[in-house]
């Protein structure tokens, strides 16, 4: 098989194989072939892995070569009884964005710092938070405060006070808190620059316009047209505006 690698259907073979239940004779040319990333390949190597109970291998062959059922050997794996192939079950779930599935596992296995990882990668507060309340019930304050650091972005400040209040974890909730009152702070500092310079920009801009304008215009945009006077108060303005030109014409005719 081997040496007819490129002559065969890689695909076919395994199949007949398969049949005959000797998939691992033809090990050395699952390997030889595994660079084509085939499904059927992959498939069948991985199965090879996981009976000889190789976890460092299997982990090589999913990063390197990802066309097989992903979540069908994440869920062969999930129920083996050593630990690492429980986390690389976990792995393929977070892999797949089933990140809840892959946070079951990890906390089952006690394997916090996977769980909160995956929590952060999901980018999801709802992850976040179901992880958090479960650290506090479990009564694990320093995975608490790790979550808290990871996962700053996802959780609710409101959230971390009231469960820090409730369960005696002021102490570990503070560097969040410390955290967030900063850059709570910066972001309104940065408001208040932006909004700073809009007006001063806005108010140079008006009196640029200001000494730009004819006089008659000037007196209209004062007064007349003035949109904060109410209606008699501009129909006066503009009879005496009326009125004094009236004056300056006769005279100037006289």
């Amino acid at each position: 098989l081997t040496v007819l690698a490129k002559k065969v259907d890689h695909a076919r073979v395994v199949q007949l194989m398969r049949k005959q239940d000797q998939i691992p004779l033809i090990v050395p040319y699952l390997k030889s072939v595994q660079s084509e990333n085939i499904a059927a390949v992959n498939e069948a190597y991985n199965e090879v892995l996981v009976e000889d109970e190789d976890y460092e291998a299997l982990r090589t062959s999913i990063d390197e070569h990802d066309k097989f059922d992903q979540i069908a050997l994440a869920q062969k794996l999930e129920k083996h009884e050593l630990l690492e192939f429980r986390r690389i079950a976990a792995y393929l779930y977070k892999k797949n964005k089933r990140f809840a599935e892959s946070v079951r596992i990890s906390k089952s296995d006690k394997i916090y710092k996977d769980a909160i990882d995956t929590a952060a990668d999901s980018k999801d507060p709802a992850v976040a938070e179901e992880l958090l309340k479960f650290f506090v019930a479990v009564e694990d304050k320093e995975s608490f405060c790790a979550t808290l650091y990871t996962c700053y972005s996802l959780i609710r400040p409101d959230l971390v006070l009231e469960m820090a209040w409730r369960n005696g974890l002021t102490d570990f909730a503070m560097p969040y808190m410390i955290q967030y009152m900063s850059h709570l702070h910066d972001k309104v500092k940065d408001l208040e620059d932006k909004l700073a310079t809009k007006e001063e920009e806005a108010g140079d801009q008006d009196q640029q316009e200001t000494f730009m304008s004819p006089p008659g215009m000037q007196m209209l945009t004062n007064s007349a047209y003035n949109p904060g006077m109410d209606y008699q108060q501009q129909q006066y303005m503009m009879q005496q505006q009326q009125m004094n030109g009236g004056m300056y014409g006769q005279q100037q005719w006289q």
